[in-house]
């Protein structure tokens, strides 16, 4: 299981492993970088706080009972978040961030409709999404976060997740029938 191998680096890392941890950078680097992008929106910074995520963890033992991608993905959007909020205080400018977020797509669409046409629908929709819904759509669809996991991370209720999750569907399928899926009868197999 994915969550006991990454506990298990974690653990030789304490123990002295520096390869270890090196294995789960390299496995977490690219995903947490793009979930804070979406979050502050400039790359730099972005990156900045990535590196600045694995150096906590290094530092910081993580708690008993989390998960490494739990773990990481929290301190993450504690991090981003840290940032605009200083951001804002600093320059007044009340502005929002949008998540920008993939889904992937298990179930094959008609014939018709290329992989890169679908992948390309599904993203213009989410991209139409409110801010909640793709959030909570791209910790759970996505990286495959729990509810549980993904709700403490957003400050939610479990049900409220269940809720966005279940309106961000209702919502994307309104917006891929406005561009003619429905015609093909291929909503439900989109999403």
């Amino acid at each position: 299981m994915e969550k006991d191998l990454d506990i298990k680096l974690y653990n030789e890392y304490l123990n002295g492993e520096k390869d270890a941890f090196e294995l789960l950078y390299n496995k977490y680097k690219d995903k947490v970088q793009y979930f804070v992008y979406n979050i502050v929106r400039d790359y730099q910074k972005a990156e900045d706080i990535t590196q600045d995520v694995f150096i906590y963890i290094m530092q910081n033992k993580i708690k008993d009972g989390y998960s490494f991608k739990y773990y990481i993905y929290l301190v993450a959007k504690s991090r981003a978040y840290n940032l605009i909020n200083m951001e804002k205080r600093r320059t007044e400018i009340n502005e929002k961030y949008i998540f920008n977020e993939t889904m992937k797509i298990e179930q094959d669409v008609a014939d018709v409709i290329t992989k890169n046409e679908k992948r390309q629908a599904i993203i213009t929709a989410i991209d139409m999404l409110d801010d909640r819904y793709k959030n909570a759509m791209y910790l759970v669809k996505i990286e495959e976060l729990t509810y549980e996991e993904t709700a403490q991370i957003l400050g939610e209720s479990i049900q409220n997740v269940k809720n966005l999750i279940h309106r961000g569907k209702k919502e994307i399928r309104k917006i891929l029938i406005r561009k003619g899926f429905d015609e093909m009868n291929k909503v439900s197999k989109v999403i």
